[in-house]
């Protein structure tokens, strides 16, 4: 209820001018918010309350606009729903009954009709997130597992700029002398494990935005696939290659992402142009000089991850 009052009224006041005043709720124990508007010879006022509170909301308003304003006002009751709902339409207020668990309008009187208007936006603005967030699901699982395992690691380690080394070496970062006896299962969590903020930031702005292409390209499962070998890929190449460094982090699978992305781009060259592949080139290129220049990025794990990758994603292309 909270969240929707609170876009409800930002939407009153920047959509219809509204003001907005608090006053002190008996029954709640706390203040709440009324909308008001100067329509000349009176105000028209809204204010928001659930189902069992409609009654109680409408009296404190009442005797709260009663003795503030200095003329007569007309009170719009924004009743949320959460149940079934008995109307009675002979009420002697204006209202409007949404409901929370359906997403739907169940009753407007007549001099609330102005407010539907804002109710069909919200509706609308919900439906979109929520068909955003299907759309691209299985991107936005994978960066939400990598957030609440870095904040694990925050946890355990007591630091959120820096995670120090023996954190990450608990939690299962890819080093050599522990694959060595054994513990092979490094090969992947490491990939979900990140040194620092700016770590996991950088990799999730690029996951988001790479990861994305995939699943739209490729669709879900196969991303996931994809991502998933090309983490192994990455590690296995920088466990080969980079055998003294302990390495962590995403960016061997969004390299694999990457390869996914240039195969598509290369076997759809006829139909969406050759700079698609260029800038793909271009993407990868920029980003080898990058981990060439700083030090401590493993691109072993880079070069793995692209190279597994391109080889999945030519096989998974259009299976």
């Amino acid at each position: 209820m909270e969240k929707f009052e609170k876009v409800f009224f930002n939407l009153l006041t920047k959509e219809m001018n509204f003001f907005m005043r608090d006053y002190y709720s008996k029954f709640n124990n706390k203040n709440k918010w009324v909308g008001l508007l100067d329509i000349d010879n009176a105000y028209v006022a809204v204010l928001i309350t659930n189902d069992l509170e409609e009654e109680i909301a409408y009296s404190e308003a009442k005797e709260y606009l009663s003795s503030t304003l200095d003329k007569p006002f007309i009170i719009n009751l924004i009743v949320l729903a959460s149940d079934e709902y008995i109307n009675s339409e002979n009420s002697y207020y204006n209202k409007l009954v949404f409901s929370l668990k359906e997403r739907k309008l169940i009753y407007c009187s007549e001099g609330s009709k102005s407010f539907i208007p804002i109710i069909d936006y919200i509706n609308k603005s919900d439906e979109k997130k929520t068909k955003r967030f299907k759309e691209y699901k299985f991107t936005y699982s994978i960066m939400i597992i990598n957030i609440c395992i870095f904040l694990l690691e925050v946890v355990k380690s007591r630091n959120i700029i820096e995670i120090d080394i023996y954190t990450l070496i608990e939690m299962g970062a890819k080093f050599n002398q522990l694959i060595n006896y054994g513990q092979f299962y490094r090969l992947i969590t490491a990939a979900f494990l990140h040194g620092s903020l700016i770590h996991i930031f950088f990799n999730m702005s690029a996951l988001n935005i790479i990861g994305k292409e995939v699943e739209t390209v490729y669709g879900g499962r196969k991303m996931i696939i994809i991502y998933l070998l090309s983490a192994i890929g990455g590690n296995i190449f920088s466990y080969i290659f980079n055998s003294r460094g302990i390495s962590v982090g995403a960016s061997g699978a969004i390299f694999g992402l990457l390869g996914a992305m240039l195969v598509f781009g290369i076997k759809e060259r006829h139909n969406i142009g050759k700079r698609y592949v260029k800038n793909i080139i271009q993407t990868i290129g920029l980003n080898v000089i990058i981990g060439v220049a700083i030090p401590n990025i493993d691109n072993f794990a880079h070069l793995g991850g692209l190279t597994i990758g391109a080889l999945i994603s030519t096989v998974l292309f259009r299976e």
